[in-house]
């Protein structure tokens, strides 16, 4: 499950508050919640095999269906039969290989009573007619509720525990079965569910059955179905079918959504040494989904209001929404966590790979500043006590958070750069081999770890994994010219206490010479205060911190001048750190580097924090440096520029804007400076020209909308 405020990293504020809206508003309110620590339900039926058949009413949004629940005891006779079914109007029951006693529905659960036990690994089959004009689980997108005329469809949303609104099931990550859909749609409409397409025929009643097969089993939140008016785009990767489905209205946006797809899943074979591991891979956008996406087994529903036009240049991508759902299918899909606590199994392998395609797709810059922003949602919540694998939250859909999407992305990162990326890559494969079509616990993959490196991850995973927080440090270097030596001290400043420890840590540090000369070390930090030494033919030029990005840490370090200057002609992460130096200071020097900095640095997310730093010192040299900077040809950077600008309430900076939004064709770019004049003095030029917006067209009319927030 993609949620935007983790994954998104740079869509546009637009897209972020629309989704951000939209699970506010849809996602349904804790309803689940149970005192006390979680852990894994019991099962005392193996579920084999489900079987929908649904008929969708567009205009009631309701369905009436059928469900086939074909399960058999597991370890010792059963009395009963136990189903998660909210508000169900169920009609009729019946049981094969079994005798059905009495049966009863309330608001929660439908429960089946048996005449006589069925013994274990007896094979017995429900079935179940109802009707249900569900509240959440399956959505209907109509004209009737305001919708564009042919746009009408519906989707499921399954995770965490929401398909009880609208199937009786066993609700919960630790159970697989195989699984049949048969929708019954009007003629013309297209639907997708998971598996194999096996039959499409008139059901005799005016509409068109369409019968699909998963026949590899998968938990029950991968159920789907998505059903419809759409525009469709095929492809292949091999033998692999691909399908891209938008709503109609968004054909124009199709191709610029579907460009990633056949690059993502080739990467991710090869990097993960497992072929692709479901039938097809279909890709629908759903109109007011329910968050970024979701990774059904071989079939991802996402977001339509992420779709976009190229008119946005790069400010709007979907390769990262579209290689983390990918990677689900293996990482969630294929192998699923056993429990909820366990959730960033799924989303950290997601979240990471994801960056990894970064890397595959763009460079290693690219990767690093996608692991940049990634510890930008964690770092500021680093005093955050809260452990990863978690047992005490009320509702499953409270994991879904900071700590299993971007800080467990980071865990896998510190693993892999411990390992290397080789040996890393053998431990995931053989995970993923060992527990295919099984559930996984954090030990599993601790094991696998172990088990293929000789290493031990036993501290490891008890502080990154089982203990909450990060490390703070603050690192200070002193020069003994006599001794000729480095002095570094380091000190862990978080809190300690409860689930938050001192860290014990290798902290790699690289002193560069004047020569050209590197020399690497490594600091094994484990106590609160340490001092360590280091002896070097001369003074180094420069010291880095975790050079290559190998540890998740909130490091405070202020270089000397001479080293800040030099950093600044250094690696990515070295320019951004010493950006958010230079931030800290207003004197003319620092400015002057930001303004080069902002003009010349190769990487537009260097400049971009170049922009924000020259906001934030907010002086009116500053203000002067970012007006003579306003021609970028970084979308990106463009963009920080003019957010950046807002903030200074001067006649210089509204002039500069109202210039750049007579040329800007950009609309994301367009709608930062309409938003900007909000703040400025009447002006009847400005309302007249906000009021000239009102009445143009752009795409999701994202530039009106910045005129009516204006």
């Amino acid at each position: 499950l993609a949620l935007p405020l983790f994954l998104l990293l740079s869509s546009a504020l637009v897209a972020e508050d629309f989704l951000g809206h939209c699970q506010k508003q849809l996602m349904p309110k804790p309803m689940n919640a149970l005192p006390g620590r979680k852990f894994a339900r019991d099962r005392f039926v193996d579920l084999l095999h489900v079987k929908l058949d649904v008929t969708p009413d567009f205009t009631r949004r309701s369905i009436s269906a059928t469900a086939q629940i074909r399960f058999k005891p597991i370890g010792r006779p059963v009395t009963k039969l136990e189903l998660d079914a909210v508000r169900l109007n169920v009609g009729k029951v019946t049981l094969e290989g079994a005798q059905l006693g009495e049966w009863h529905s309330s608001e929660q659960k439908l429960v089946l009573h048996f005449s006589a036990p069925i013994s274990a690994g007896v094979e017995a089959t429900a079935t179940i007619d109802y009707t249900v004009q569900p509240e959440h689980g399956l959505y209907f997108r109509t004209p009737g509720q305001g919708f564009k005329e042919g746009d009408t469809q519906l989707f499921s949303q399954g995770e965490a525990e929401l398909h009880r609104h609208w199937f009786p099931c066993y609700d919960y990550p630790n159970e697989r079965f195989t699984s049949e859909v048969i929708c019954h749609v009007p003629e013309g409409m297209q639907v997708v569910s998971n598996g194999r397409l096996v039959n499409e025929f008139k059901d005799g009643v005016g509409l068109t059955a369409h019968h699909w097969l998963q026949d590899k089993p998968h938990v029950n939140y991968l159920v789907a179905l998505a059903a419809g008016n759409f525009h469709k785009l095929e492809d292949k990767v091999g033998e692999l079918p691909l399908a891209l489905l938008v709503p109609p209205s968004e054909k124009e946006s199709a191709e610029l959504a579907f460009r990633d797809t056949k690059n993502i899943l080739t990467f991710f074979q090869q990097e993960i040494g497992i072929p692709f591991p479901w039938d097809k891979y279909y890709q629908v956008y759903c109109l007011d989904f329910l968050a970024g996406g979701m990774e059904n087994t071989s079939c991802t529903f996402e977001a339509a209001g992420l779709l976009f036009r190229s008119d946005v240049e790069d400010l709007d991508t979907l390769h990262r929404l579209d290689a983390h759902e990918t990677a689900h299918q293996w990482f969630g899909d294929l192998v699923t966590c056993r429990d909820w606590s366990h959730l960033w199994l799924n989303e950290g392998f997601a979240s990471y790979y994801t960056v990894l395609y970064e890397e595959q797709r763009s460079g290693r810059d690219a990767m690093l500043y996608s692991l940049w922003k990634e510890a930008q949602k964690v770092l500021p919540n680093a005093s955050d006590a809260r452990p990863i694998v978690w047992r005490d939250y009320s509702d499953p859909m409270e994991q879904f958070d900071f700590r299993n999407y971007p800080k467990a992305c980071w865990m896998l990162h510190m693993v892999r750069s411990r390992l290397g990326a080789d040996l890393y890559r053998q431990c995931i494969q053989t995970y993923l081999k060992r527990h295919a079509n099984t559930v996984a616990t954090t030990d599993d993959l601790q094991d696998v770890l172990e088990e293929q490196s000789g290493l031990s991850f036993d501290e490891f995973f008890d502080q990154w994994a089982h203990h909450g927080g990060v490390p703070e440090l603050t690192v200070n270097y002193a020069w003994d010219a006599e001794q000729k030596q480095a002095k570094v001290s380091v000190q862990q400043t978080q809190k300690v206490g409860g689930e938050q420890r001192l860290f014990s840590l290798e902290l790699p540090v690289r002193f560069y010479q004047k020569d050209g000369k590197v020399k690497d070390a490594v600091m094994k930090v484990a106590k609160a205060a340490e001092d360590f030494y280091f002896t070097l033919p001369a003074a180094p030029q420069l010291m880095r911190v975790d050079a290559d990005y190998t540890v998740l840490a909130k490091v405070s370090f202020t270089p000397p001048a001479a080293m800040l200057k030099q950093q600044l002609k250094g690696d990515l992460i070295g320019r951004m750190l010493a950006v958010q130096e230079l931030a800290k200071k207003t004197d003319h020097e620092s400015i002057a580097a930001l303004k080069e900095v902002l003009s010349t640095d190769a990487f537009h997310g260097v400049r971009s924090e170049a922009a924000a730093a020259l906001k934030k010192i907010g002086t009116e040299e500053a203000r002067a440096a970012l007006l003579a900077c306003t021609e970028q040809k970084s979308a990106h950077a463009r963009r920080a520029v003019v957010e950046a600008l807002a903030a200074f309430h001067h006649p210089d900076v509204h002039a500069a804007l109202w210039a750049m939004a007579q040329k800007e064709k950009n609309p994301r770019i367009l709608s930062s400076i309409l938003k900007s004049w909000g703040s400025r003095p009447g002006v009847q030029e400005v309302r007249e020209a906000l009021l000239g917006h009102l009445k143009g067209s752009s795409h999701h009319e994202n530039v009106a909308s910045a005129a009516i927030a204006a």
